[in-house]
């Protein structure tokens, strides 16, 4: 059940093994410490989540990257040293409730700049030292896992592509566990504004549901370099574009402001940019500084 990239260069065999470790031996597979009364539950087509008791050790797999691509060099929590003794990188550990997550995974490969390709993984639930739960990518699924990240009660589930993107949750009910999909819309600065759902969707639309919420576009001064794909989407009317990079995987920033609040818009890509990430300032003294 470990995710496994798609076109893997290890033996079918070798993969075989791994599943069958996970699927019927019993050491692998038993319940642990008596939590087999927590619900586990996952809403999120491609991403599983099931019991598990024992972590294998990580697959033989290009690990040069791990060191560029945000792997831990230290980690903290017990289940995160399990993680890491057994081979895999850790990329990410947290509080959920009374339970240590774990994000890892067996393949770095580092691209373009600081942007990285993560493959091959998970993400553990712990009680202490004991495993409790396992998330991860169904074999048949085209969704990665990256790592995690805290959202004030919960977890955010990043995926492993070069540009990391939120794919789900993990939420606790009571003591049971769920991975959800992500909601339409969040508020912000302690509920003075909403930011809809902007990730992986095109400039065009997110700017149209960004102004529908009361946002207004901030149009920066033009840039004292040669702009050419700023240029381009400012004459398409998406006049806020800003701080764009001519190389790369062309990222762009896009600004917002509500009253005292500002929101800032990340995209990636050429033709009319994907947008992938936003960051909110609640008072006028943290705004960005506009050159």
């Amino acid at each position: 059940m470990l995710a496994f990239k798609r076109f893997s260069i290890f033996p079918a065999v070798y993969a075989l093994l791994i599943f069958a470790l996970l699927t019927s031996m019993g050491s692998f597979a038993a319940p642990a410490s008596g939590k087999d009364r927590i619900a586990l539950k996952s809403a999120v087509p491609g991403l599983k989540i099931t019991r598990l008791a024992k972590l294998p050790e990580a697959p033989d797999s290009d690990t040069s990257g791990a060191p560029s691509c945000g792997v831990l060099p230290e980690t903290k929590s017990a289940g995160a040293k399990i993680a890491s003794d057994l081979g895999w990188g850790v990329t990410g550990e947290a509080k959920l409730g009374p339970y240590e997550a774990v994000s890892f995974a067996a393949e770095f490969d580092q691209a373009t700049g600081s942007a990285c390709a993560i493959d091959q993984g998970n993400i553990a639930l712990f009680d202490g030292s004991n495993l409790l739960a396992l998330i991860y990518a169904d074999k048949n699924s085209k969704l990665t896992i990256g790592r995690i990240t805290t959202v004030n009660d919960h977890l955010r589930i990043l995926d492993g592509d070069l540009v990391q993107m939120p794919i789900g949750e993990i939420k606790l009910k009571g003591e049971d566990v769920e991975v959800k999909p992500l909601a339409s819309e969040e508020q912000v600065c302690d509920g003075k504004a909403v930011v809809p759902n902007i990730y992986g969707k095109p400039i065009t639309e997110v700017r149209r549901a960004i102004i529908a919420k009361g946002w207004e576009p901030f149009q920066s001064p033009p840039p004292s370099y040669p702009d050419a794909f700023g240029d381009s989407l400012r004459k398409m009317g998406i006049v806020e574009t800003t701080d764009c990079a001519g190389t790369g995987l062309a990222y762009c920033s896009y600004y917002y402001r509500k009253g005292d609040l500002e929101l800032e818009l990340s995209s990636f890509g050429d033709g009319t940019p994907t947008v992938s990430d936003y960051d909110t300032a609640c008072e006028r003294s943290k705004w960005h500084k506009a050159q």
